[in-house]
């Protein structure tokens, strides 16, 4: 009897295990200069890859409308964001869930990020991190907003 409580025990976290598939549509990457100096700007890339069938909102919040895509870079690191972020044109369509003309983005987008090093950075090699804040919808439902974290070295001389 105890082997088969043990068992029970041992196997209920498998059966209760969710293997449902967690959609995650949108794929992100960031890419920077290798290397900087104290005080320089340069353009940093944010890249989101949508999955076909799906959509993510621009930069422009709506009122009464979806959630807007956000970046930021977070202090405290030795970068900031310096002026506004460079979208693509979005597309504008009618969409019955928010009863508005709503901004979006399909296939792959890029965000041009204009970034500066702190002018007292010390040399080294600190990472640039960017948040990007999103939702993702397809044509009958929208995931819960997402939040990611991307990371890319950039020496600083």
């Amino acid at each position: 009897m105890r082997s088969l409580i043990a068992i029970a025990v041992f196997a209920l976290p498998a059966i209760a295990q969710d293997d449902t598939p967690k959609l995650d549509p949108v794929k992100w990457s960031l890419s920077a200069p290798a290397e900087s100096k104290a005080g320089a700007r340069f353009l940093a890339k944010l890249t989101a890859r949508v999955e076909e069938g799906w959509h993510l909102y621009s930069l422009k919040p709506l009122e009464g409308g979806p959630i807007p895509t956000q970046v930021a870079i977070p202090a405290p690191q030795p970068f900031k964001l310096v002026g506004q972020i460079d979208a693509p044109v979005p597309l504008t369509a009618h969409e019955e869930a928010f009863g508005m003309s709503v901004e979006f983005y399909f296939g792959e987008v890029e965000f041009v990020l204009p970034v500066e090093v702190h002018r007292d950075a010390k040399p080294g090699q600190p990472k640039l991190a960017v948040t990007a804040r999103y939702q993702a919808c397809d044509n009958t439902q929208c995931l819960p907003p997402k939040a990611v974290r991307l990371e890319s070295v950039v020496s600083i001389r």
